[in-house]
């Protein structure tokens, strides 16, 4: 563009459903390229160009998207969203050695050059695992769904345990999200706790001292009741969550209290959201600030040579943005800077700030 001539010109292009056959993707873009619009605008230098590209919510739309950013001449690709897309856009890229910043969760899809600026489950999961620990935890129980989500967590929880040195003495599922499907597999966790219990008389380590409920909303709001109606303590046992914890709905419930999950900065999330809603006049989508965090990180990366865009993209102190810090290890996946939230009398707390430096390899 005329304005732009003699700058050092960083080319983004942002890959995103916006004609997806489903509403809520389409919704979901459009916020996120007002999120990254809003980035550019932020900056003091008119030194980004911005190219926005629909992958339509498929693979051939990503394929098709992404050779159409290379071709555009894009330093870095912002995108896409869904994790097969994620894949396609990324075998694509790599014939010419373009990066990726993508914004799925699902770890898969990182590696050769595409890193995912995402909360995956398995990054939550270490961290309340790695609290608990340090708290004094060492015998941990799972109950949760058997869906594609729960058994995600329920293999990271498992890795994270056993590699802190704990160990995993109950296991638990049921199908379904329904209260019904949920009590047998609760009694028989409850069971088990209470028959080790008069065992052990007070005179050794509980059955576990702490268990992960992996669910949100009204299924977590059934689920966590079950365990001190069938006798198991929240007084006695740590409750952990995910991610899905993190809703105003969830503090009401009374079992959750003394809970504990890990979560990004809530901090500088807000900031982003207050210059959102006054910049748009509405309420910025979900993902809106990985596409905000995306353009600052992607501009980092198109600054200088080539040759260095990964050694930029894997730099040790990592990103600060919307979401609070975030580094890329050498395989795509994300390394998050996670605070430690607790439910007390109706309210999120935070008991572990997120850290906003990063210390110690990635």
């Amino acid at each position: 563009p005329p304005h732009m001539a003699g700058r050092d010109i960083k080319r983004l292009a942002i890959l995103l459903p916006f004609s997806s056959k489903s509403e809520r993707l389409r919704a979901e873009a459009a916020s996120m390229l007002k999120a990254a619009e809003m980035a550019v605008f932020a900056r003091e230098d008119a030194d980004i160009l911005l190219i926005a590209l629909d992958t339509a919510g498929s693979v051939q739309g990503a394929t098709v998207a992404t050779r159409a950013a290379v071709k555009s001449g894009a330093d870095v690709i912002l995108g896409p969203v869904l994790s097969r897309a994620v894949k396609a856009a990324s075998a694509e890229a790599r014939k010419s050695q373009t990066p990726i910043i993508a914004f799925s969760s699902d770890q898969s899809a990182a590696g050769n050059g595409t890193y995912l600026l995402s909360f995956p489950p398995e990054a939550e999961v270490a961290k309340i695992v790695q609290y608990a620990i340090s708290s004094g935890a060492q015998r941990f129980a799972f109950l949760g769904p058997d869906s594609r989500y729960g058994n995600l967590v329920n293999t990271a929880y498992r890795n994270s345990v056993q590699a802190l040195g704990g160990v995993i003495t109950a296991n638990e599922s049921y199908s379904g999200n329904d209260i019904s499907v949920m009590q047998d597999p609760a009694k028989k966790i409850a069971d088990y706790y209470i028959r080790h219990e008069r065992r052990i008389q007070g005179r050794g380590r509980r059955a576990f001292e702490a268990i992960i409920l992996p669910e949100g909303g009204t299924s977590l709001r059934s689920l966590a009741p079950l365990l001190p109606y069938f006798d198991v303590d929240p007084a006695d046992v740590q409750f952990l969550g995910t991610g899905l914890w993190h809703n105003e709905d969830v503090v009401r419930e009374p079992a959750l209290n003394g809970g504990i999950f890990a979560g990004p900065p809530e901090d500088a999330r807000k900031l982003f959201v207050t210059a959102y809603d006054q910049k748009f006049g509405e309420e910025p989508s979900q993902l809106a600030s990985l596409a905000y965090d995306a353009v600052g990180v992607g501009t980092v990366i198109a600054t200088g040579k080539p040759a260095g865009r990964r050694a930029r993209a894997e730099d040790p102190a990592g990103f600060y943005g919307a979401d609070g810090l975030i580094r890329f290890r050498s395989d795509g996946t994300p390394d998050r800077g996670f605070a430690v939230y607790q439910i007390q009398g109706g309210k999120f707390v935070v008991i572990e700030p997120a850290p906003r430096t990063a210390t110690g390899p990635s």
